[in-house]
């Protein structure tokens, strides 16, 4: 969703603008334009400051005059317009001023110290003042490169507390990056890495925004690189479990997804799609790791006992519309035993049946890696790379450079040059600028609430520096060690939990270790636990055009999709204690249930924002800027909707996100004003999203208790393989019962079966649904309901029918009276599906059913059943009442 859009001429401008500075298309690395615009550069013999934006001024002292135009791992395009700024020199000091910032330098002073460099902030709504040495206390912290047998934030073993480093974001108002360390590209063909020529020199970037937190991350992405989109299969269901799957296995895996109708887009499978007792064929190469782990684990060449015909498995998947991933391990380099080894041994020069060593900063062993061992089996089908880096931190090739690092650079631009799809990893954090290499694995977290309430924290945190896919292991990974045998089993509440936030994340995977007892297909839990496991997964399908436009405006903004509330209200302090709550796009805040039920629900306390909110599960508008308390059943999702707001969503048909763009549509309106989005397209799988191969299509809204009015614009952009026509229908969520409907003017009637053409109602969601026929997509529509002038207020309607429900249907399994239950208490308990028989009867319906619900709690008191169920049950009526 866009923000503050005032008008729909005011959004396509703003597309044109968009399109007109995308980064452009590249055959080999984009976004690499070290050199500074002249204008934004001031030098003076052994200094030189560029004015890269308002906020942001890289300032560099070198002892001989020479500076840096190369591009650094972290700031890879410098080649900025040049803001407007001011630069003088009065008795002998260096003024620099732009609209945010003035530094100031006492020339020939050299280095850069507190005695001589100061940076203080100019018209912002944060003041400070800056020099070299002063200390960031108020930092708000980034990520770091694993979780690793991590509980929450704390390790096994040794009960070290996670640190998550420093972000680009203070409540200070200021951050610098020290690039000084940083190693460069070259110029070369395939951007290569090479060492400074100077270690002494200075290369700062002082980043001053005072709360105007999204600039800041906004500049960052400019000059550090945007951050890409993946795939939009990638924003499917990932399944994955470390099992060594055979070929048949997984065949019967995939056919169970299809049998109960689950969405799926990725299969990953792990390490033993090769074999992994290398180490048996010549033990002289039984080595271990730093970590103590067998070098074994490298492997490329098929295990041809699990898959005998691996291209025909291949095939095979790709046929069911399933893309793949394999799991590498690659620490061992290319032993004789691996089905390519001649050809990488010839080319590299490797005689004898050695193994060729592993080094990802030798251009020639990378490239015979890739040409004679990796590239075939993409040819094969296999789609991207699983990188499961954990043996020596640095390079051995390039001391400091590390490995992590480099081999999510090597992976991502090689997928890149290689240009048949659009690019996509996954592997864990490399360190800053790594953000332009996604997806993250953020490896094996412990199994435990306390893991799944640090998750939310964590993911948003990490946007601080601009990495905004993590993709956790859904469920956790593996049980404490002290964790006694007879209780290594899953907590389906938990997982249920973690899946739900799972929906509400950037990436959606689930995986475990290699343990018998941890199995996560959903159909192996109870009828209740597996039916909100696949709810959970429809709705993240579901969600999937809110998502994917808001992949978009990651890449556009710098701002991660998931990420933390402080950003958008910086001067509400409570905005910095929610770790549980986070905005997910800009329409919707989450605060998944990270805690066990208590008599069959959970009660959450959650911190609405300033503003107004569409609580989701009760179906009602309350203001923001306030503490609640909520409760939630197993299959409820703490969202709120900002008030107003138009969510993009998917037609229930759509279980392949690969597939998906056949021009349907559905855009939910929701109750409580006025809102504006823009819903995004392209073709899914190509690099052509960075240059001008994408689309948007505006929308406008109004909605209140008498009317509700639509627009859709024209959409505005072209890509490859874009559907000429559009077939939108339209979701007005606790609604009344419209009564006129009209389409461009155009009267609509209501239908039971809900037709194109028509607009129908649904009593157990209280949604007005308007179905209008495919259209080309160049041209505009308009929709209009009008309710008439009996309102009937429906908030909260939803929460009470569905509990009232649930109480029903408990009283009767407790219900020991030889008389029947009383007929309010039945026709409660029916509320929704009375409506659903007769809408045109709406507000009688619900003046019925609250008159129901003042009564049946007495007249179950009356009755015969047992003293106990009539206590439980008043006191749950008395909970839906308060």
């Amino acid at each position: 969703m866009i923000r503050n859009l005032l008008s729909a001429g005011a959004l396509i401008g703003a597309i044109a603008a968009c399109q007109a500075n995308a980064v452009p298309a590249a055959a080999n690395t984009p976004e690499m334009q070290g050199r500074a615009a002249p204008g934004a550069i001031v030098q003076r013999d052994h200094v030189r400051f560029t004015v890269l934006s308002p906020r942001v001024i890289r300032m560099e002292w070198s002892p001989d005059g020479r500076f840096v135009d190369s591009p650094s791992q972290v700031f890879v395009d410098r080649e900025q317009p040049v803001p407007a700024f001011t630069s003088t020199v009065r008795g002998g000091v260096l003024h620099i001023e732009t609209e945010a910032l003035r530094l100031t330098y006492k020339l020939g002073s050299g280095r850069f110290s507190a005695t001589n460099l100061s940076v203080r902030s100019r018209n912002l709504d944060t003041a400070f003042g800056w020099h070299p040495g002063m200390a960031e206390a108020s930092n708000l912290h980034g990520t770091t490169r694993t979780l690793d047998r991590f509980r929450g934030n704390i390790r096994l073993g040794d009960g070290e507390k996670l640190d998550l480093g420093r972000g680009l974001i203070s409540r200070a108002g200021w951050h610098l990056v020290d690039d000084s360390k940083s190693f460069l590209f070259d110029d070369s063909d395939w951007r290569w890495v090479k060492k400074r020529a100077c270690s002494d020199c200075q290369d700062l970037y002082f980043f001053g925004y005072g709360h105007q937190y999204e600039k800041a991350l906004g500049d960052f992405a400019a000059i550090a690189g945007r951050e890409p989109m993946p795939p939009r299969y990638a924003f499917g269901y990932w399944w994955s479990r470390y099992w060594n799957y055979s070929d048949a296995e997984m065949r019967k895996l995939v056919g169970d997804f299809q049998r109960y109708r689950i969405p799926l887009d990725v299969l990953v499978v792990d390490m033993d799609w090769h074999r992994t007792d290398d180490l048996s064929w010549d033990p002289k190469y039984a080595k271990q790791d730093a970590f103590g782990q067998l070098v074994g684990w490298t492997g490329y060449t098929w295990n041809r006992s699990l898959f005998p015909e691996p291209e025909r498995f291949l095939s095979w998947l790709h046929e069911q519309d399933l893309k793949t991933t394999l799991n590498l391990h690659p620490a061992s380099g290319i032993t004789r035993r691996e089905a390519r080894y001649d050809e990488a041994a010839k080319a590299m020069g490797v005689t004898g049946g050695k193994p060729i060593a592993f080094e990802a900063a030798d251009k020639r062993f990378v490239n015979t890696w890739f040409d004679k061992v990796l590239d075939p089996l993409r040819d094969d089908g296999v789609n991207f790379w699983w990188l499961d880096w954990q043996q020596w931190p640095d390079s051995k090739k390039v001391p400091g450079l590390s490995n992590t690092w480099w081999l999510n650079y090597v992976f991502y631009t090689h997928m890149q040059r290689d240009s048949r799809n659009r690019a996509l990893i996954y592997h864990r954090w490399g360190g800053l600028g790594n953000h332009r290499y996604q997806v993250g694995f953020s490896g094996d977290s412990v199994i435990s609430w306390e893991s799944l309430a640090y998750q939310p924290y964590f993911t948003a945190t990490a946007s601080n520096v601009l990495y905004g896919y993590w993709s956790h292991d859904i469920g956790g990974h593996m049980f404490p060690d002290d964790l006694p045998e007879d209780e290594r089993h899953i907590d389906p509440e938990l997982y249920v939990r973690w899946m739900q936030f799972g929906a509400f994340s950037p990436i959606l995977r689930t995986h475990s270790s290699k343990e018998a007892g941890l199995r996560k297909e959903p159909w192996r839990f109870s009828p209740e636990v597996f039916a909100a496991i696949r709810q959970t997964i429809d709705r993240r399908y579901a969600m999937a055009p809110y998502i994917y436009t808001a992949a978009r405006e990651a890449y556009d903004s710098g701002v991660s999709m998931l990420r933390p509330l402080y950003y958008a209200w910086p001067d509400e302090d409570r905005a910095y204690k929610t770790p549980g709550e986070y905005m997910f796009g800009d329409d919707m805040l989450v605060a998944p249930v990270t805690q066990p039920m208590k008599d069959g629900s959970a009660t959450v306390s959650i911190w609405l924002p300033p503003g107004r909110w569409y609580d989701s599960n009760r179906g009602e508008v309350i203001a923001g800027g306030q503490m609640i308390e909520r409760d939630y059943t197993l299959d409820e999702v703490p969202v709120f909707v900002r008030a107003g707001a138009v969510v993009p969503m998917n037609p229930d048909s759509v279980r392949k996100l690969q597939t998906m763009d056949n021009g349907e549509l559905v855009l939910r309106v929701f109750p409580g004003g006025a809102g504006h989005a823009r819903v995004y397209a392209d073709a899914g799988d190509s690099e052509g999203y960075r240059g001008d191969q994408y689309s948007f299509t505006a929308v406008e809204s109004r909605r209140d208790a008498d009317d509700a009015d639509v627009t859709v614009h024209p959409r505005e952009g072209r890509y490859p393989g874009m559907p000429a026509e559009k077939q939108i229908t339209v979701e007005l969520p606790v609604s009344a019962i419209p009564e006129r409907v009209t389409v461009d003017g155009a009267a609509y009637q209501r239908s039971e079966d809900g037709h194109a053409g028509s607009w129908s109602y649904d009593g157990g969601s209280l949604t007005a649904r308007i179905v209008v026929p495919a259209r080309p997509a160049d041209q505009s529509m308009h929709v209009r309901v009008d309710y008439g002038r009996d309102p009937v207020d429906l908030d909260g309607l939803l929460y009470r029918m569905k509990r009232t429900a649930a109480a029903v249907e408990w009283l009767k399994y407790h219900w020991n009276s030889p008389s029947p239950l009383p007929d309010d208490v039945s026709l409660a308990g029916q509320a929704a599906r009375l409506i659903d028989y007769r809408p045109e009867r709406l507000p009688t319906l619900v003046r019925e059913f609250d008159a129901r619900l003042d009564r049946i709690s007495e007249q179950v008191a009356a009755s015969h059943a047992d003293h106990s169920v009539k206590v439980k049950f008043a006191a749950m009526i008395d909970a839906i009442a308060e």
